[in-house]
């Protein structure tokens, strides 16, 4: 990983902040990866025209830009031009990536050389949804905390240990992040608020009729009594815990303790409620947790069985054919 302590980065920042305390121009640079997230990339610059819109100044610049200058295409199929293809950062400019580098060895390659060379000598440089995996593969999330969707957080946990995954709504400050979505626009009303000032960023927010503007401590997901639609509380509990113990599973009485009840009456709440048994409803959430590390991680199958509480991996790999119909090693060769 290359620091951000040598003597060229160093003096960069310098310039930058001076830059910027005397009320230059931001500019943000989009770099886009094909299957980026359409809906972040909106939510990204839609702030920054409304904040020079509002304020009558050109507070803020953007470009969109890509490898090699050609069309990004969004996850959907939506196809977005680009200003140009990306060449480097200006004095000042931060950059951010949304969307994945892709299977191409060689187009993975670029890209990383070309964030790297951009890290080494002081930019800025934050992510967007899978734009975190691609800095993460790139090296420049060591020792960093991230905003990465909940939906992959255990994953990317578990590929870079290094790395330190929050379910936040997004991560300000060095290496800015943000899941992806609306989360996208959370991030930049709170980076305009930082340099402008909350009265800036709380009209923007009206202006784009953004009702339920978050902080950088707000959770991503609603709770798990509006996610799993139940709302007796003793379950909401038990559920909760569950998602939590994914890797290390809670034994029948665990579960029962922690809902208060006996094992029999526990195992009478999941059949009142959801229609199962506690340790059915149990291993559900545990194969659909590998299912999501399998295609969305480089994680072996062995590494995946171990993350969700799978300590032989032939019986994962039965359960989990039972379940899906096919092997996990095909998802894996899948992806």
């Amino acid at each position: 990983m290359l620091l951000q302590s040598q003597p060229r980065a160093a003096a960069r920042i310098a310039t930058d902040a001076r830059a910027l305390a005397q009320g230059a121009t931001e500019t943000f640079v989009f770099l886009l990866l094909d299957g980026f997230d359409a809906l972040a990339l909106a939510g990204a610059t839609e702030p920054l025209r409304q904040a020079n819109a509002i304020s009558g100044r050109p507070l803020y610049g953007w470009r969109i830009v890509t490898m090699a200058g050609t069309p990004a295409v969004a996850i959907g199929g939506l196809a977005v031009l680009a200003d140009d293809r990306f060449a480097g950062l200006g004095r000042g400019e931060t950059l951010m990536v949304i969307g994945a580098a892709g299977e191409d060895e060689a187009t993975r390659g670029q890209v990383f050389a070309a964030l790297r060379r951009e890290a080494a000598h002081g930019a800025r440089i934050g992510a967007i949804g899978a734009g975190i995996q691609t800095l993460a593969r790139a090296g420049l999330l060591d020792n960093e905390t991230v905003a990465a969707h909940w939906d992959v957080a255990e994953g990317l946990a578990e590929e870079f240990p290094r790395i330190e995954v929050s379910r936040a709504a997004f991560v300000a400050g060095r290496r800015p992040t943000a899941p992806g979505g609306a989360a996208a626009t959370d991030l930049m009303l709170h980076l305009i608020a930082e340099r402008h000032g909350a009265n800036l960023a709380t009209r923007i927010a009206d202006a784009m009729v953004w009702a339920n503007v978050r902080g950088p401590q707000s959770r991503q997901t609603v709770s798990a009594q509006s996610r799993f639609g139940v709302r007796n509380a003793r379950l909401v509990r038990v559920l909760a815990a569950m998602e939590a113990n994914l890797e290390t599973p809670l034994s029948a009485q665990e579960i029962a303790d922690i809902a208060g009840m006996s094992p029999r009456q526990t195992e009478r709440l999941f059949s009142r409620y959801l229609a199962t048994t506690p340790m059915g409803f149990y291993a559900h959430l545990r194969l659909e947790r590998a299912r999501s590390l399998l295609m969305q991680t480089e994680l072996s199958v062995t590494e995946v069985a171990v993350a969700c509480g799978y300590r032989s991996l032939s019986h994962f790999a039965k359960v989990y054919r039972a379940t899906y119909g096919h092997a996990p090693r095909r998802m894996r060769a899948v992806a």
